[in-house]
């Protein structure tokens, strides 16, 4: 399938669509069990259905237009692309218009709406199980980032489920071509067809991660002197070998006691749990890739005390820095 076939796959009417855009009402939510979100009914769907039979329990579906989504919740995960036009969201009781090119992701039991999309709405829904996020696409990620880790904890352990992510991507110019690749790949399978989803499914969170830092770097958390969430966790990254609570506090001309809150609020970790997650990471790519004396790679990354640097390890990784390299050596 080529761009122009899947354009046309994509606007041509479905049944459902041509019996909606004639008037037609579908029942097909009254059959759902109902509960209630601030005295307004929401529908539930229990599991996750036809997604039990996808490839590695991801679906990738186009939402009918003419005929809107009432209020309702599901358990799994839903990736809402805007493929053209726009599409009016109700999610948490927040308004949103979600804009040609722009994704949001939605958690688990999140109360969500649309109102009916238009001739030239197209809208992209990819369904995820909760499972195949964690050990598929966490697994694979890059975990050696503070920014990649914190993109993660977002939207894999927050415990709420209240839980959404608006990607002002509709700037990017990777996730139309990622997404109709995607699109081409699962509308006319090739013979490799689950390993190419999978991959492309892969490169579009990987994008979305750029476009998300760059969400909070220009829009979302903002701190009074101008200094962004993001500015400090790019400091640790580059200085987590030799810096200190004061120095970086020093360096961003803010009070510690305050920059530990802050990071404390805005990543779910205190600072010493910052720069020891990001030591520990580079102890282990220095153990799997190297063949240096684990004393100098504890000495490397800033742990003058050995004994300390073998205990914080072991917590971490379950298994002593010797028995690690052993297990993961590259050479």
């Amino acid at each position: 399938m080529n761009l122009t076939s899947l354009d046309d796959n994509l606007r041509m009417y479905t049944k459902s669509e041509l019996r909606y855009k004639a008037g037609f009402q579908s029942n097909f939510w009254e059959k759902l069990p109902v509960s209630y979100y601030n005295d307004k009914p929401v529908y539930l769907f229990n599991s996750t259905g036809s997604l039990s039979d996808s490839i590695h329990k991801l679906s990738v579906k186009k939402q009918s237009r003419f005929s809107p989504c009432p209020l309702h919740t599901h358990t799994w995960v839903e990736i809402n692309y805007m493929y053209s036009g726009s599409c009016p969201q109700t999610i948490n009781d927040q308004n949103y218009i979600l804009k040609e090119g722009q994704v949001i992701l939605i958690d688990t039991d999140t109360p969500h709406s649309t109102q009916a999309l238009g001739d030239n709405d197209i809208m992209i829904s990819i369904l995820i199980d909760k499972d195949y996020l964690n050990t598929n696409f966490f697994n694979r990620m890059s975990k050696d980032s503070i920014l990649s880790q914190f993109f993660i904890n977002a939207i894999a352990h927050n415990t709420n489920h209240n839980n959404y992510i608006l990607f002002h991507s509709n700037h990017s110019r990777r996730i139309p071509i990622f997404f109709k690749e995607l699109l081409c790949e699962f509308f006319d399978p090739s013979l490799n067809s689950n390993d190419m989803i999978n991959s492309l499914f892969n490169l579009i969170l990987s994008e979305l991660i750029n476009v998300y830092e760059n969400d909070m770097e220009k829009q979302n958390i903002k701190l009074s002197n101008k200094i962004s969430i993001i500015a400090i966790l790019r400091y640790l990254e580059g200085n987590f070998k030799t810096c200190t609570l004061d120095s970086t506090a020093a360096f961003f001309n803010m009070n510690p006691n305050y920059l530990t809150t802050l990071l404390k609020q805005q990543t779910g970790m205190s600072y010493k749990e910052l720069v020891q997650y990001q030591r520990l990471k580079y102890a282990e790519k220095l153990l799997a890739n190297t063949q240096l004396p684990i004393t100098e790679i504890a000495n490397n990354i800033g742990y003058e005390n050995i004994s300390f640097f073998y205990r914080k390890f072991k917590q971490a990784y379950g298994c002593l820095p010797k028995e690690y390299r052993k297990k993961h050596t590259s050479y």
